[in-house]
């Protein structure tokens, strides 16, 4: 079952991803595809954006609920140290990897089908305590589900 899940994830972010580059290779061509810029490519991107802000705010305030509303059931997520996680992240795991303040910029969510978008971002993350900065490129697939936009994967890379 697990190697199933992983082998189905793995194809559906080649998918995704391929999805993308053809979607910029066209563009570079000139030849838009028809949801490149469209109002429900730009309604879908506030959708998903207002959602996300309000996830990463519980994160830094430690309250479980922005988290639950948002992340589908069946969620999977690669986290920066490498670790693999499979449904929503617990109030133990949340305390775990605190947030004193964060800045998310260059946000972008791609249609890559009717309910389904690819959202990609760079986030500023500051640590309490050490006040270190961290840079972090984030990767997540989301879907529409019962008329709500909901995390399917998640995948962060520190950045040097």
């Amino acid at each position: 079952m697990w190697r199933r899940t992983v082998a189905v994830t793995v194809a559906v972010v080649v998918l995704v991803l391929g999805s993308v580059a053809a979607a910029e290779k066209r563009r570079a061509k000139g030849t838009h595809m028809a949801t490149a810029q469209n109002d429900s490519t730009q309604q879908m991107t506030e959708a998903i954006s207002a959602r996300l802000h309000a996830q990463w705010e519980g994160w830094k305030n430690q309250d479980p609920a922005p988290n639950d509303a948002i992340i589908a059931d069946d969620f999977h997520s690669f986290w920066p140290d490498g670790s693999r996680h499979v449904g929503r992240p617990t109030p133990k795991q949340m305390a775990e990897q605190p947030i004193a303040a964060y800045k998310l910029s260059e946000f972008r969510a791609v249609p890559v089908g009717t309910d389904t978008a690819l959202v990609t971002y760079l986030a500023e993350i500051k640590t309490p305590g050490d006040n270190l900065e961290h840079h972090m490129s984030v990767g997540e697939v989301w879907a529409r589900r019962n008329g709500q936009w909901q995390i399917c994967a998640y995948s962060g890379t520190l950045m040097k």
